[in-house]
């Protein structure tokens, strides 16, 4: 840009040197040759000059306007050079303005004595140049200002987009950590629940064996006491199974908190109740996994230490946060509640999150979790 302006600004003084040769004496072409020479070198010095540039503007235009006064023809059109240079340098807009201004004097200086016709046409010129030129500046700064703007929503998009494969990791991880976690939950109901009854029937087996001879009545009650403890285990097997099992339709859906209602109520038997409030709308699926094995454990808790028959779930969505509360009809604890296995899964999933959680036993017990909404 340096280059073709500096051509430009070398044809805008080359030129009308050149035109205007005819109206210089032959005995003054010796001088006038050197003021041209003077001239373009100035020119050349204002690009080396960036420092220095609008200093050696003004004086472009005192010696332009100098030159085209004492030799005339239409060498005031070099002024017009210094006005290309002038804008073009970009500069603030109140400099901008007083190097016009000060151009528009040594333009009239220059056409002293011109006709009027002529004057009038050169300072319609100037202020036309002039205000092209401002104009094209700031589209220039508009446009470079879109450019960064632009740039940065780049650099947005791409951040959004690292921060979104983060999530999904993140989700992936915390939905693994779910499964191994429930793995290990079944197989500790297996060994200690399963186990345990299996083990008291095999003894109650060996009892009964040995009461056939003797006492035929007490045989007879242990074998019915063996057949309730075995249609129990096969009632903990079933629901150890569907628990472990996949519904390939529903796999999509697996960690949905209605899905879980309904199956809580067939698998154990009592009325759950569920409801939304608040501006309902899709969570991380991070989230919804947390909400869904809290709410998986509070419900088992609430049967199994409080023989709840009646659980309410409430899902409450709030402007940047979700709570979740699982409220039952079972017995109200009195000591402080202790972190066993189950509550301290739940703690740990919500410290993941950035998660609380909270409980109260003010009519019926009732454990709350609370989560952030992801970029509220």
């Amino acid at each position: 840009m340096n280059k073709l302006l500096n051509r430009i600004r070398t044809l805008l003084v080359a030129i009308p040197a050149i035109v205007s040769i005819t109206a210089v004496e032959p005995r003054d072409y010796a001088v006038y040759t050197t003021s041209v020479l003077l001239a373009l070198l100035l020119i050349r010095f204002v690009s080396a000059r960036p420092k220095y540039r609008q200093l050696l503007l003004l004086a472009e235009f005192v010696y332009f306007a100098w030159v085209a006064h004492n030799y005339g023809g239409v060498l005031f059109l070099t002024l017009f050079s210094t006005l290309i240079a002038t804008y073009r340098s970009k500069p603030e807009l109140t400099h901008s303005i007083a190097l016009s201004i000060a151009g528009l004097f040594a333009l009239l200086t220059a056409l002293q004595g011109s006709p009027l016709p002529l004057l009038l046409s050169a300072v319609l010129l100037w202020l036309t140049i002039a205000a092209i030129l401002n104009a094209s500046n700031e589209s220039e700064v508009k446009h470079h200002q879109i450019e960064d703007l632009y740039e940065a929503l780049t650099a947005s998009h791409a951040e959004l987009e690292a921060a979104r494969r983060r999530m999904q990791q993140y989700a992936l991880q915390v939905e693994q950590q779910a499964q191994i976690e429930e793995r290990n939950r079944i197989a500790k109901d297996i060994h200690d629940d399963l186990g345990h009854r299996l083990i008291r029937v095999k003894m109650m087996s060996e009892a009964a064996l040995h009461l056939f001879d003797s006492d035929a009545d007490r045989a007879r009650s242990t074998l019915k006491q063996i057949r309730d403890q075995l249609q129990d285990s096969m009632e903990l097997m079933r629901r150890t199974v569907r628990r472990i099992g996949s519904d390939q339709e529903k796999d999509i859906r697996r960690y949905a908190l209605d899905r879980l209602v309904q199956e809580s109520a067939a698998a154990l038997g009592i009325s759950v109740t569920f409801r939304i409030t608040g501006h309902a709308r899709p969570i991380y699926p991070s989230l919804e996994l947390i909400l869904f094995k809290n709410a998986q454990e509070a419900i088992t808790n609430a049967v199994r230490h409080g023989n709840a028959t009646s659980v309410t779930i409430e899902l409450v969505f709030g402007a940047e946060h979700v709570a979740l509360t699982i409220a039952n009809n079972g017995i109200i604890p009195d000591e402080p509640i202790a972190d066993g296995l189950g509550m301290k899964g739940m703690k740990e999933r919500m410290a993941l999150i950035g998660g609380s959680m909270a409980w109260e036993r003010e009519g019926g017990f009732a454990i709350t979790t609370t989560l952030p909404l992801l970029g509220s």
